[in-house]
């Protein structure tokens, strides 16, 4: 039998409640899918920028990974921007499935 022994230090979560939302789903003109896409992408972009002037010095793993993520972020956009393009050029338009999971915790 393998049990897990129980650590005091760790700091333990239990989730409460877990929600999947269908966030984005159809079939959209690379116009559409620019506006939808790069809205969401340009919205996180800006969420973490705001954030990282408001973190304090000693909370410097947090900015390093908002850092990290805004560079994530902006790759994901040009990767987008790529595909919305090849799309325009061949006149064939997107089709965007997004699902959001919510895990709720104590």
């Amino acid at each position: 039998m393998n049990l897990k022994k129980f650590n005091p230090f760790k700091q333990h979560t239990t989730n409460i409640a877990n929600e999947v939302i269908q966030l984005v789903t159809g079939t959209f003109s690379p116009a559409e899918a620019a506006d939808l896409l790069l809205s969401l992408i340009n919205y996180k972009i800006k969420f973490h920028s705001v954030q990282i002037p408001n973190l304090q010095s000693d909370e410097s793993a947090v900015i390093e990974k908002s850092e990290k993520r805004i560079e994530e972020l902006k790759k994901a956009k040009h990767k987008m921007t790529q595909l919305i393009l090849d799309a325009r050029q061949k006149g064939q338009n997107l089709e965007i499935n997004s699902i959001i999971e919510i895990t709720i915790k104590e």
